[in-house]
């Protein structure tokens, strides 16, 4: 059976998803992805693009949709070109599907089935939807409030939300990072069966490899048992800031904590303007952007926890995977899933500066209890919600979509984790 993406890039962890879907027994992978770099890829997101795959890349031209949403040229001739049994897509590329009249008759004359792969995040209940965009509104990463004060904006948002609900209920099936798509989906009329919540991942067989690796060697920093680290873009909506101005208070209690940050972004040169203000320059590292598993995996090691103040994802399942507790507020919707307050990580109430600097000195002042939710983080990730279980709930609801008429089956090359090993 072929599968078909549509992707507006590769970033490396979507890269070694596939190379393992790629794996599964009756599944062939192809992907397609804009020839130039894509605005639906966020600011200082790393694609590796001349790594070798095992699967198909093809790349075709991008355009503006409707004036505004960006779509893919030659869509319609490159999946007859391929004549994949799946498509897999996700926003806003699923509007070149929905409103090609001609390709939305030819996918349903054909048997093909169409996947809208998405988290949900920052989406309302269909019912309260028109309320949501109205009053609150939302975010983007350069923390531009979004929302629909004028009438033109509100009957802007009204219809996107019509044509939301249109083709949630048009697609075969919805692969969602997170549970509370479960809660959502339904209020847009999507049928609990067509929903498939697959999580996402790392791909946590690198990081059992790279734990192998730099056992035994020698530290990358100066011993500290009270570092910090953030690991993110430096974009506005991850809210660094705010750390910042929080971690200046905690040091005054533990004066010889630390906090590490390790990405790059558009926010560099401003955070690092805040620190020598906030008079933290010395207890502040800013370590740019780095994406060799084993040498971030030994700043992860070498720290205590790990926060997340604003926007993220992945970062949680990663620290989590390095054996690190993670304290957040909200990040995408995935940290619902994730995190067990007071037993993988702890919760902070969302722009609550003085909250999160209670769960910060919580763990400064009891680091093995710390180290014991590192712990059970860790066994969480290798048992619950890894590269081997996302790729699998993928194969199962590619299964139920099709009747099982393929019979995937995936079964892990290389998978073994002991909470003693690490």
């Amino acid at each position: 059976m072929k599968v078909l993406f549509i992707f507006g890039g590769m970033p490396n962890y979507l890269r070694d998803f596939l190379e393992k879907l790629n794996q599964t027994q009756n599944l062939e992978v192809f992907v397609v992805i804009p020839e130039k770099k894509s605005k639906t890829i966020g600011s200082g997101v790393f694609e590796d693009l001349q790594a070798s795959c095992s699967f198909q890349i093809l790349h075709t031209q991008e355009f503006l949709l409707l004036g505004q949403k960006p779509a893919l040229k030659n869509l319609f001739q490159i999946i007859k070109s391929i004549s994949p049994q799946i498509v897999v897509v996700g926003w806003p590329y699923i509007l070149g599907l929905y409103l090609n009249v001609k390709l939305k008759i030819w996918l349903k004359k054909n048997n093909i089935k169409v996947f809208y792969r998405s988290i949900p995040y920052q989406l309302p209940p269909y019912q309260e939807a028109l309320q949501f965009y109205t009053h609150q509104g939302f975010f983007d990463e350069n923390m531009n409030h979004i929302k629909a004060d004028t009438l033109f904006k509100k009957i802007k948002y009204w219809l996107i939300t019509q044509i939301n609900r249109s083709y949630f209920r048009w697609v075969d099936g919805h692969l969602n990072y997170c549970t509370q798509a479960l809660e959502i989906l339904p209020t847009y009329g999507v049928p609990k069966e067509k929903i498939f919540v697959t999580y996402n991942s790392i791909d946590t067989d690198k990081i059992l490899e790279a734990k192998i690796a730099i056992q035994n060697k020698e530290s990358i920093l100066p011993p500290n048992p009270l570092r910090i680290i953030h690991v993110g873009r430096l974009v506005k909506w991850k809210k660094i800031d705010m750390l910042l101005e929080v971690f200046a208070r905690v040091i005054q209690k533990f004066p010889t904590a630390e906090l590490i940050l390790i990405g790059d972004g558009i926010e560099m040169q401003n955070l690092q303007k805040l620190a020598h203000n906030l008079q933290i320059h010395t207890k502040v590292k800013f370590l740019g952007a780095i994406h060799q598993t084993q040498i971030l995996g030994k700043y992860f090691s070498e720290s205590l926890f790990c926060v997340l103040v604003g926007a993220g994802g992945l970062v949680i399942n990663e620290a989590m995977a390095w054996g690190k507790p993670v304290i957040c507020s909200e990040a995408d919707g995935t940290e619902k899933d994730l995190i067990i307050h007071q037993k993988t990580g702890l919760f902070f109430e969302k722009d609550n500066p003085t909250d999160l600097q209670a769960k910060i000195e919580y763990l400064l002042q009891n680091p093995e209890i710390a180290k014991e939710m590192g712990k059970n983080a860790e066994e969480f990730i290798f048992s619950h919600i890894n590269i081997h279980t996302v790729v699998k709930n993928f194969v199962n609801a590619f299964n139920a979509v099709t009747a099982n008429q393929y019979q995937l089956r995936y079964e892990p090359q290389t998978y073994s984790y002991s909470r003693s090993q690490t």
